[in-house]
């Protein structure tokens, strides 16, 4: 069966091992919709595919999947079931595991496979047909980022997702994309920032209030990197009367930029603060000190700014001895008090996952190649695992272990500082 009419279906997969995976809505997808109905393309998102029907998507000419790597058991039964029931319907993957998973991917009947940014590459695809490559990678750029339409939030559509900042409904934005740091264990470390303009921030910020949302999750990792982008956006922020949520980084976090950020309606922050440890800290390339990341604490927490700190174990050289500095940090963050914009009085918050080694980090590419000199191996194969960081109830998964530790011994020493710091997580 063939159909003329180009016809577009763009699924969201599932998070399977969250809690809740209708916390942060799907931003590539909702962005890829955007556009597609801009250009006049037919185009319907996906959030809860139904495998038990397949038929009901018989209509349809292309169904584009964005998949993480957690999700990719999802993305091939839909490959599977497609191919043998609507073999019409031409099957495209985006997203992080098309990326850096490429030569697994390529050996599944994939009809085409997009690299990176997907707007461009799936409008060639919608639009020319069979005259282009199985595997597409077309850039854009930063000019293209700010004129393409912004991402679709209809309030019937966003209104599924929730996320709550300190009990502020809240949806998430991206002010970037990209991350110029250099971490070792990040799959994105090094790539190019493109920025989106204050402007366009200010028009999603409306269109998510229109959408009934008081308050919002900054989602980009260098919403606080240069004094300069955090003046350029809260003085935008400012003028939409909201609240939020962003991250930030200890090397850039400074008393001015914290003042800004209360300014304009910041009540919390995030940041990766990786390890409490000083040797690791250094070995995945931090470039940062762990007296910053405790100045980092003590600026926010003085301006009644709630910090959420994003720590892993199972890092190279990882010991006894990195864990209790971790602990002591640990100890540093929780035990400050004090009381937010609202007048309660709160405390910090942090994570604690295990590292997982995703094939195109740094880290990982020094244990496939051998080199003798990183003090982290992998304890089982990963392929066999779903590759989460974080899953249900506060669990984690992990396949590495060091020369001091092993993978066992690592999750009994997360397990025991949850308990310690957090014991409502349910382990």
């Amino acid at each position: 069966m063939q159909f003329n009419t180009v016809k577009i279906l763009l699924v969201s997969l599932r998070d399977n091992f969250l809690d809740s995976d209708r916390v942060m809505p799907p931003m590539g997808v909702m962005s890829l919709h955007s556009l597609m109905l801009d250009r006049g393309i037919e185009s319907t998102i996906e959030i809860d595919f139904d495998f038990d029907n397949i038929e009901k998507y018989i209509s349809y000419s292309h169904i584009g999947i964005s998949c993480m790597t957690p999700q990719r058991d999802q993305a091939y039964k839909i490959l599977d079931k497609v191919k043998k029931k609507l073999p019409h319907i031409k099957v495209i993957l985006g997203g992080p595991h098309a990326k850096y998973y490429l030569t697994d991917c390529s050996k599944l009947p994939f009809d085409h496979i997009v690299i990176g940014n997907g707007e461009l590459a799936l409008l060639e695809i919608l639009n020319n047909g069979k005259n282009i490559s199985r595997i597409l990678e077309i850039p854009i750029s930063v000019e293209d980022m700010n004129q393409f339409p912004i991402p679709y939030r209809s309030p019937e559509f966003i209104q599924q997702y929730c996320f709550d900042i300190q009990g502020i409904p809240s949806t998430t934005i991206l002010t970037a994309k990209g991350c110029p740091m250099k971490c070792t264990f990040c799959e994105d470390a090094k790539s190019k920032v493109f920025m989106y303009k204050a402007s366009n921030i200010g028009q999603q910020i409306e269109q998510a209030k229109e959408a009934g949302f008081r308050g919002i999750m900054f989602f980009d990792d260098i919403f606080t990197l240069s004094k300069n982008r955090v003046k350029e956006l809260t003085q935008e922020i400012v003028k939409h009367d909201i609240y939020y949520r962003c991250f930030g980084h200890a090397r850039s976090m400074t008393p001015e930029i914290a003042q800004m950020l209360v300014d304009s309606g910041c009540i919390e922050t995030g940041f990766g603060a990786e390890s409490g440890s000083q040797k690791i800290l250094d070995y995945v390339e931090k470039r940062v000190s762990l007296k910053q990341q405790m100045d980092y604490v003590e600026i926010c927490n003085e301006r009644g700014i709630k910090v959420k700190a994003f720590l892993m174990l199972g890092l190279p050289g990882e010991d006894n001895n990195s864990i209790q500095e971790t602990r002591k940090f640990l100890q540093f963050l929780m035990k400050n008090s004090f009381k937010n914009r609202f007048g309660r009085e709160i405390t910090n918050d942090f994570d604690l996952t295990l590292f997982f080694p995703y094939k195109g980090t740094q880290i990982r590419d020094k244990i496939d190649g051998g080199y003798g000199e990183i003090d982290l191996f992998l304890s089982q194969n990963t392929d066999l695992l779903s590759g989460f960081y974080k899953g249900t109830n506060g669990s984690s998964e992990s396949a590495v272990m060091t020369s001091s530790l092993t993978t066992q011994q690592l999750e009994e020493s997360r397990q025991e500082l949850l308990s310690e710091f957090k014991p409502m997580v349910v382990l």
